[in-house]
């Protein structure tokens, strides 16, 4: 009997729910041909968010290119990956390799056939290191590879990494590109403290270049509405009390809204008993014992004053930087909690909304409780 909560994974179909106002929004501004910056704390839905745009738009005969930045490191790598998202989208591989020899130079593509006669493409560089030309010319591919007036929309996932290749200047070369191009382009990523930066600082080749969009949580009566029909599709109830206590154990953020429901339908299938806060609780707790050595090892690996605040971070995140929130919490001076909170956020242990700081994770936060 397969679990009907999806988590770790993009969320489609019946498995995502509501995000219907932020979904038109976003399909609206960029079939518009006008740039989108979506923030949002980690595992808020943001990919599975954009998935569905990218539908919605293909739908609409765009072609959408997604491309996540993460596991880029070189400018090998991104040409390469680059290249390779573009050519997931084309129904035609000949006419791809012909784009390609015409207007890219330094790349030779390489056409060959499997043993089933079916065609597999390849690049080959013909620089000794792939140069910033080169990106240049392929960030100009989308737009060339368009049929029939096709609008082309390239959405960045995890566009804080660009800052990797400050040397090379990726982030003004991308940006003279929006400029020039009718392409519209969408960025998000999971820090978004380093994404804020980069759109805010008048400094930054990207400042004042999109339209800025949060998604938040995602609203109870929703929520509620989605474990109810679920958890009646194998003739198990759970109350909207016991709904909302689920909720906020998670902190309300969706993928863990998944993962603790995932665990609870685990816990009561067998028997169909219906579902308790007592349950809800102890499938907390195999949570936590279940990611028992990772949590240990994340916070042990931190230091004394990144612990002591994390600790604190448990109790309140508002007005972290305050000498009474220092005091209470035997903190250190202004400027070392500063200091802790910026490698906590680069590590994506703690984010931050609205001025409140928290740690990303509520089951590592309810592992930190436990040990105390």
């Amino acid at each position: 009997m397969e679990n009907p909560f999806s988590y770790g994974t993009v969320v489609r179909g019946d498995d995502f729910y509501d995000r219907k106002d932020e979904t038109q929004r976003l399909v609206s501004t960029l079939e518009s041909g006008n740039n989108v910056v979506l923030y949002a704390p980690r595992r808020y839905g943001k990919t599975s968010l954009v998935f569905k745009v990218m539908a919605e738009l293909e739908a609409k005969n765009c072609l959408c290119i997604y491309f996540d930045l993460l596991s880029v490191y070189s400018l090998e790598s991104f040409a390469k990956s680059f290249l390779l998202k573009i050519k997931e989208k084309q129904s035609k591989t000949e006419r791809f390799v012909k784009t390609i020899s015409s207007y890219i130079k330094s790349i030779k593509p390489k056409l060959t056939f499997d043993e089933n006669g079916s065609p597999e493409f390849g690049v080959d560089f013909l620089e000794d290191e792939v140069s910033v030309q080169t990106i240049s010319d392929l960030l100009d591919l989308p737009e060339k590879m368009a049929e029939n007036g096709q609008k082309v929309i390239v959405i960045f996932d995890e566009f804080q990494e660009i800052a990797k290749f400050g040397k090379y200047g990726l982030e003004g070369l991308l940006r003279s590109k929006i400029q020039q191009q009718r392409t519209a382009y969408m960025f998000l990523g999971s820090k978004t403290h380093l994404l804020t930066e980069m759109f805010a600082d008048k400094k930054r080749p990207f400042y004042n270049s999109a339209f800025i969009m949060q998604i938040g949580p995602l609203p109870l009566a929703d929520t509620t509405e989605f474990l109810q029909r679920k958890f009646a599709q194998f003739g198990i109830d759970i109350s909207e009390e016991c709904c909302a206590y689920l909720v906020q154990r998670t902190s309300n953020i969706p993928y863990y809204i998944q993962l603790l429901a995932a665990e609870v339908w685990q816990a009561v299938i067998v028997e169909k008993k219906s579902v308790t806060t007592q349950i809800i609780d102890e499938c907390c707790i195999r949570v936590i014992n279940l990611k028992r050595d990772y949590y240990f090892e994340l916070f042990d690996k931190h230091s004394e004053g990144q612990k002591n605040l994390l600790v604190a971070l448990c109790k309140s995140g508002r007005n972290i930087f305050s000498l009474d929130y220092i005091k209470t919490n035997r903190l250190k001076a202004i400027s070392s909690v500063q200091k802790s909170v910026k490698t906590l956020m680069n590590n994506g242990v703690v984010d931050n909304e609205a001025n409140l700081y928290f740690i990303s994770d509520p089951f590592f936060k309810l592992y930190i409780e436990q040990q105390l």
